[in-house]
Formats: structure tokens, C-alpha cells, sequence
């Protein structure tokens, strides 16, 4: 087993280092092929918080702390609230509710859109919006453990690369850390997924060297189109459709 999730690691972890978020979208619904997402959640909110912190190292000069702390709060809060549902929620519903999400990001991403050229202003608007997009980003996640599209849909259209991995990765440094102590609290985070995310930690660095390299190689939009596709049929078998 623990070389099987060292390989998924170094694959979902390169997808991060890429692009600055994915490996959520791929370590969820590929164990939730074989294991209840009871389970595949909190190993996998531990090993992103894991993560995290090297690649808060690495984005360290595109952090805005002004944008960054409030964006990471409202995205704890909504794990939290998630994580509630998680509890509660039917495992089949909540396999077909991640399937559909992931496969909206998809098609989504595959919408040729401009990027933009400079952030927006630093207003009290701008943070009130990206406030609820970030809340309601870290519900879906803290429920179906990955699929925060409200992020992959509103920050691609209103920031460039470096300052959305910035945001992206901020968020998701405070985030995951609330998260895996919402998981803890919940009982869902046992001593065994605790052991097997320090186990796949080789894979998970191995993966994120691999991104950082590929980010300063490839352009944005393919790194976005190469994981939207890569989605698609994890996504329909989810949902029952393959």
C-alpha cells in the first residue's frame, strides 16, 4: 500500500508544485475508489498541511499578507463547517457530489479565458468577495475533501499565476491545518492514516520538487489544461459513469 500512495503522491504532488493547488483533486477521488472518504479525507488534510509548508517557502516573496490572512481564514472556517457535513452526510451521495464537482472544474478549465495582467485593487470589495469565495471553497472541500471551485473559477479570472499560488498556497497553509484538527476533533483522523500520510511523505516531496521545475517551463494555461483532463475520467467513474 505505502508505495502505491507514495506513487499518487509524486503525481498529485507535482500537479501543486505546478500550479500552486491540484493534489486534493487527484488523492481524493483515486482512494475513494477503494477506500470511504471518511478515511481518504483526513489522511489527505494531513499530508496537504504536510506539504504545505515547504511550498509556503516557496511562494514566500508573491505573499501578501494583507490579501493572504483574511483569504486563509474564511477557507479554515469553511473547512470546519465542512468537515460537519463530512460527519453526517451519505458516503454515496458524497462520492457523486465530489464526481460532479470535479467534473464542472474540468469543462471549466477548459474554457479559454484571459489571464490577467496585475491583481485588483486591495479593497475592502476585493477582500469581501474573495472572503465568501474562499468560505465557500473550504466548505465544499471540508465535505467532499477536494473540488474548491469557487477558487478555480473566480481567482484565475482576477489574478495572475505568482499572486494566485500565493493566495492559493496561503490559504491552504492555515486551511489544512485547521482542517486536520477538525478531523482530529471529529475522531475521523486516526494513529494509521496519521502514519500513512509520514510514509508518503518521499513521494509528496519528490512530487513537489518535480512541479517547481515544470512551473518555470510550461505556460499557465497548459498547466491548467493538463489537469483538467487528467480529471475527467476520475470524475465520471465517481459518478457512476464509467
Amino acid at each position: 500500500m505505502v508505495p502505491g500512495l507514495n506513487l499518487l503522491a509524486v503525481f498529485a504532488f507535482a500537479i501543486k508544485g505546478l500550479a500552486g493547488f491540484g493534489p486534493a483533486l487527484f488523492i481524493v477521488p483515486v482512494l475513494g475508489l477503494f477506500w470511504p472518504l471518511r478515511q481518504v479525507v483526513p489522511y489527505t488534510a494531513f499530508l496537504l498541511f504536510l506539504a504545505n509548508l515547504p511550498m509556503l517557502w516557496l511562494v514566500r516573496q508573491g505573499l501578501e499578507p494583507r490579501r493572504d490572512l483574511p483569504a486563509a481564514a474564511a477557507y479554515a472556517l469553511g473547512l470546519v463547517l465542512g468537515t460537519r457535513l463530512l460527519v453526517t452526510l451519505p458516503e454515496a451521495r458524497l462520492k457523486f457530489a465530489l464526481g460532479l464537482v470535479l467534473l464542472v472544474f474540468a469543462l471549466w478549465s477548459l474554457v479559454r479565458l484571459p489571464s490577467p495582467e496585475t491583481a485588483p485593487p486591495l479593497n475592502a470589495a476585493e477582500l469581501a468577495r474573495l472572503a465568501l469565495v474562499m468560505l465557500t471553497g473550504g466548505l465544499l472541500v471540508g465535505t467532499l475533501g477536494a473540488g474548491a471551485l469557487p477558487l478555480f473559477v473566480y481567482l484565475p479570472l482576477r489574478y495572475p499565476p505568482a499572486a494566485m499560488r500565493a493566495l492559493f498556497t496561503s490559504a491552504f497553509g492555515l486551511g489544512t491545518l485547521v482542517w486536520t484538527l477538525a478531523n482530529w476533533q471529529a475522531g475521523l483522523l486516526t494513529a494509521e492514516l496519521v502514519r500513512l500520510a509520514l510514509l508518503s511523505l518521499p513521494g509528496t516531496l519528490a512530487g513537489l520538487w518535480l512541479g517547481a521545475r515544470l512551473f518555470e517551463r510550461l505556460p499557465h494555461r497548459g498547466q491548467v489544461r493538463t489537469v483538467a483532463l487528467l480529471l475527467v475520467p476520475v470524475a465520471l467513474k465517481l459518478m457512476g459513469a464509467l
